[in-house]
């Protein structure tokens, strides 16, 4: 048994008044009261105790490819072997844990390393977050990732699988969830930052079947999808979640909050275009009215969720890449989503924590909060995050301890008090 005492709880959705104490019992929370706890204790001093964050849009083998082999065609999954790849893995989710990251929802990956890490970290052979495993990414002959140098076709998959007709789909969605899978990824549409010659990759009739035989597994499906129209139809036909959304409208977002449709907004990556110049008027547009609209997708009730494209692919140009796998970096989105005047601190962190547990875990399994019987895994900040967001991506100062499925994996706390190992 772990307890903490004289916290300051932020308990996924808001700020607890005065100080608690909290009492883990295996990996599950046992209790939490504002009632003073004995010598067994540890004592927080006022230090802010939190559930551990989970970023849900992640690739946990995107590191070493260039924007040089983006532009000359080159298949992602295919810049390194499949061991260097895994090892690239392993890397990122120790990152992940040193930067308060207790979990992950992946976005897709080659050659099942979602799946493989997750047995990896069970079995106690590494160190890592809690992850929900994701697929390659599903996609059709000839669409916006299969390469158009036709002649160097991959005979293995790497990050993206083509698929094509209904039953192939569904085939393709039973194999992946046999591999591991938890999540089904679709390139639906073309765009943010991925122009195609239409906006359509995936016909309904086979986005139809992706999903009945995912959902019949108990996976989810997510889709990379920009265009409205597409946007809308793969929430019509029960799509779990919806990355970057660049053309979600009010009308779509009273749809996804009455579906209980995920959005991961995913806005660093455009932002980095623009930066850079290689973004015209319409991605600007885009930019803009994502910005000025996750306001609105809050008060309507969609679940917002924190992630995006990390991947180290502006290293070579930019000076400070936010998007590299680098300590600190995945938690910059809160202090900079948390600079709209529409949203509150508490609502942005809730994206990363109680939104984000529920994208992670689902099936009635209590993540991302702090609540009696909800899963463990929690960080201990010094500071108030609520006060000021940036404390999030400086885990070398504010980071003070992370507790993973009931277990200190990091502990810098001070000897304020004794603690008793169960």
């Amino acid at each position: 048994m772990l307890t903490f005492t004289n916290a300051r709880v932020f308990d996924g959705t808001a700020m607890l008044p005065g100080t608690r104490t909290v009492t883990l019992d295996g990996n599950r929370i046992a209790s939490i009261t504002d009632k003073p706890a004995g010598d067994d204790a540890t004592d927080l001093g006022g230090m802010t105790l939190m559930p551990g964050l989970i970023t849900c849009h992640f690739h946990p083998d995107f590191y070493k490819f260039t924007l040089a082999q983006g532009i000359a065609g080159d298949p992602l999954g295919k810049e390194l072997p499949p061991g260097v790849l895994m090892a690239i893995g392993v890397r990122n989710c120790g990152v992940l844990l040193e930067s308060g990251f207790t979990g992950y929802v992946g976005a897709t990956c080659g050659h099942d390393i979602d799946a493989q890490l997750k047995i990896a970290i069970a079995e106690g052979i590494i160190p890592g977050p809690r992850i929900r495993a994701c697929s390659a990414h599903i996609g059709t002959t000839g669409d916006l990732n299969d390469s158009k140098n036709w002649w160097r076709q991959m005979k293995t998959p790497g990050t993206d699988l083509f698929v094509d007709g209904p039953e192939d789909m569904r085939k393709a969605v039973r194999e992946c969830i046999r591999r591991g899978a938890e999540t089904i990824k679709i390139f639906a549409s073309s765009g943010h930052g991925f122009p195609g010659p239409v906006p359509r990759n995936m016909d309904r009739d086979e986005i139809t079947a992706v999903v009945g035989a995912a959902h019949t597994r108990g996976a989810k499906v997510r889709a990379h999808c920009a265009e409205r129209e597409m946007i809308r139809e793969c929430v019509e036909l029960g799509v779990d979640i919806i990355d970057h959304g660049d053309e979600v409208d009010a009308e779509i977002l009273d749809l996804m909050a009455k579906r209980g449709t995920f959005w991961v907004p995913s806005l660093t990556y455009p932002k980095c275009l623009l930066q850079l110049g290689w973004g015209d008027g319409e991605m600007q547009r885009l930019y803009d009215h994502v910005w000025n609209i996750l306001p609105l997708a809050q008060k309507a009730g969609v679940r917002i969720l924190a992630g995006d494209d990390y991947s180290g692919v502006f290293r070579e140009v930019l000076e400070d890449d936010p998007l590299d796998h680098q300590l600190g970096n995945y938690g910059r989105e809160f202090a900079f989503y948390g600079a709209s005047e529409g949203l509150s601190p508490a609502e942005v962190l809730s994206w990363g924590t109680k939104n984000a547990g529920e994208a992670l875990v689902g099936g009635g399994e209590k993540l991302g909060v702090i609540a009696a019987g909800a899963l463990a895994d929690l960080i201990v900040l010094d500071g108030d995050p609520l006060a000021d967001l940036s404390l999030l991506a400086k885990p070398q100062q504010a980071l003070k301890a992370v507790i993973r499925d009931g277990a200190l994996v990091i502990d810098r706390l001070p000897p304020l008090g004794k603690r008793l190992a169960a």
